[in-house]
């Protein structure tokens, strides 16, 4: 027993003075107490000091003879002594524990010093209390076995390492557990998950949702039990942050995660400001290209022009006689009452009336005026042949013009919502040829990226409200989706939507572990946290001696289950870690998991049967028992 106290952390190597101190206080009262035959353990000084000086003499002597005579046991047990004294220092105050024996640290290097600092502070403690005489030789000693404890702490790192994988995989061995990733994690965190979450069937739907929302994918997103789990360890201060900063740092990436799968799925921004400017810049060109046309016209007599025009002017009233009236002054020479023969001046009379259609709503005024125009394009093309050329240019870039502006509301979901099967007649009628126009026109290719550019201008806007992005993107029903496939694919457009989908889903989840109602699966969970930082604790009397028995069971209820507030800290930790994690680390996780549900549904069929097989012995052996007929 003195072998295993001169052992213990920090005291053991006092122990000795200390026992000589309390003989040499006590020796005055109990020496005369004791017969003759204990003459030799009696302090015969007269004052205390040589009486603490005899009996420290006697306690190094007995000490000496047993290390001499039983070198391996005593070094055994002195082993034993500290080995026992730091498990208990870490299990009756974990975090003092954690110091003292250098399990401080969370990378290499510091848990390299934080070991090593305390080999060194426990050689200085010990060598102190073993060195003998004055303060010098203490000081010396303390020195001396510095250096030891703290070299002998970092060279026995490699091997203390090696030592506590082999004695895990050998208790995981005989206790039936695999080396996988629920094997560190505590008795209670285990029990937990196999009581209620490791469900086969569930955990095979379970990681089918997690296959189809990726490896972003957290076991949170795709089960309420989990989600419950999730919540009940943000709700402790102790393990928020491990729950809710994954949360956070996969919501930071949301944007730049559903623009890389927009791209991936319909295209690059197409930044329809941009094109619309392009367009403009060739429709400038193309203007300039009536230039060279004009210097070859020749003179045109427009008079059936003007006499047709007349005509109409007689018999129409309203806002379309005085149109015709406007249109019909525009064809005369400036400031005479004569028909024009230049065609330069019904050129100019056409691009009049193209601006007066502009914002024009009568449908009457629109039907004179498109007639009157369709009369003088008949004459430039005879007038100025190479015109017709330079229109069909211009027409194409000014239909693309107003497509682009026409597919930027194609989604929205408003009463004025296209339908899908007008943005199909519109798309089938758009990439028809104009005029000289030879191939399809860009006019579908415009609406489309007029729709993609307002795709990705939602996703700048709203990526960190994705129930808002959902909502502008597929909308309420089936319309937005049919007309996505129509301008992009249908695998396309469904690649797309499953990507905010599944943001929507990451989004719902950040927000109802943060600030979401209680549900019954994190009140299920709050509630084994709580179970399990409540001690359980057995009646007793309140007598003398039922307060003992009460001492002594919460000292031995302490050493063995350790700070119930850590414990539940720890179980929190371990399984909301869980909740959270994901790509490979979360896939080992559901493998581990179903596993164990395997492995839970082979033990209770097993159960069963050993029971039902007792069961049926027993009564097939009832008959014979005495008084049974």
């Amino acid at each position: 027993m003195r072998a295993v106290g001169r052992g213990v952390l920090g005291v053991g190597s006092f122990l000795d003075e200390m026992n000589a101190a309390t003989n040499a206080t006590l020796s005055p009262i109990v020496d005369p107490l004791l017969p003759d035959s204990f003459n030799e353990g009696k302090l015969s000084g007269k004052t205390w000091g040589e009486r603490y000086d005899q009996s420290l003499a006697m306690q190094r002597r007995k000490d000496q003879e047993y290390d001499q005579d039983n070198p391996y046991i005593s070094t055994g047990l002195k082993i034993a002594g500290g080995i026992g004294s730091g498990g208990a220092l870490l299990k009756a105050a974990p975090a003092i524990g954690g110091y003292v024996m250098g399990n401080t640290g969370a990378t290499l290097l510091p848990r390299v010093a934080s070991t090593m600092g305390a080999g060194g502070a426990t050689g200085a403690v010990q060598g102190f209390g073993a060195g003998g005489g004055g303060a010098r030789n203490r000081l010396n000693q303390s020195a001396k076995e510095t250096l030891i404890g703290a070299g002998t702490a970092g060279a026995m790192m490699p091997v203390a390492a090696g030592a506590n994988k082999v004695a895990s995989a050998l208790v995981r061995r005989i206790m039936g557990q695999s080396d996988d990733a629920l094997s560190v994690m505590s008795p209670e965190a285990r029990r937990y998950l196999t009581n209620e979450l490791a469900d086969p069937d569930k955990l095979a739907l379970t990681q089918s949702a997690l296959r189809d929302l990726g490896p972003e994918a957290m076991l949170a997103d795709v089960s309420p039990d989990w989600l419950g789990v999730a919540r009940g360890a943000a709700a402790r201060p102790g393990t928020r942050g491990m729950v809710v900063d994954p949360l956070n740092e996969r919501a930071a990436s949301a944007n730049p995660r559903i623009r890389a799968d927009v791209a991936r799925s319909l295209g690059p921004d197409p930044i329809p400001s941009q094109i619309d400017a392009e367009i403009g810049g060739s429709l400038n060109r193309v203007a300039r290209e009536y230039g060279p046309v004009m210097r070859d016209r020749t003179p045109y007599d427009f008079t059936a022009i003007t006499e047709d025009i007349d005509s109409s002017i007689a018999s129409l009233r309203g806002d379309a006689q005085r149109r015709l009236q406007q249109v019909r002054g525009m064809l005369n020479e400036f400031g005479e009452d004569a028909v024009a023969t230049d065609p330069a001046v019904a050129f100019q009379t056409r691009q009049a009336i193209d601006g007066m259609l502009v914002d024009e709503t009568n449908p009457r005024v629109v039907s004179a005026l498109t007639e009157a125009r369709q009369m003088i394009d008949d004459a430039l093309r005879v007038s100025m042949p190479r015109i017709k050329e330079v229109d069909a240019n211009y027409s194409e870039l000014a239909r693309q013009r107003e497509a682009l502006t026409q597919g930027r509301p194609i989604l929205n979901n408003e009463a004025s919502a296209m339908r899908p099967v007008e943005l199909e007649q519109a798309l089938q009628q758009g990439a028809l040829p104009q005029g000289m126009q030879i191939g399809p026109s860009a006019v579908p290719t415009r609406m489309k990226q007029g729709a993609l550019g307002e795709i990705y201008r939602a996703v700048g806007t709203k990526a960190n409200d994705t129930t808002a992005l959902r909502n502008v993107v597929r909308g309420e029903g089936d319309w937005n989706r049919d007309k996505l496939g129509m301008l992009f694919g249908q695998d396309n457009a469904d690649d797309a939507l499953r990507a905010i989908d599944r943001e929507t889903v990451f989004g719902d989840t950040a927000n109802r572990v943060t600030r979401g109602s209680d549900t019954a699966m994190a009140n299920r969970f709050t509630k084994f946290l709580d179970d399990t930082e409540k001690a359980q604790d057995i009646p007793a009397d309140t007598t003398l001696t039922g307060a003992a028995a009460r001492m002594g069971r919460s000292l031995a209820r302490y050493l063995v289950q350790g700070d119930p507030m850590t414990n539940a800290n720890q179980v929190a930790s371990d399984i909301g870690r869980l909740s959270v994690a994901r790509g490979n680390v979360r896939d080992q996780i559901v493998e581990a998991l179903m596993k164990t549900g395997k492995q839970n549904v082979v033990d209770k069929r097993r159960a069963d049967a050993v029971r039902t097989l007792l069961q049926s012995s027993g009564l097939a052996g009832y008959q014979s028992l005495p008084g049974v007929r």
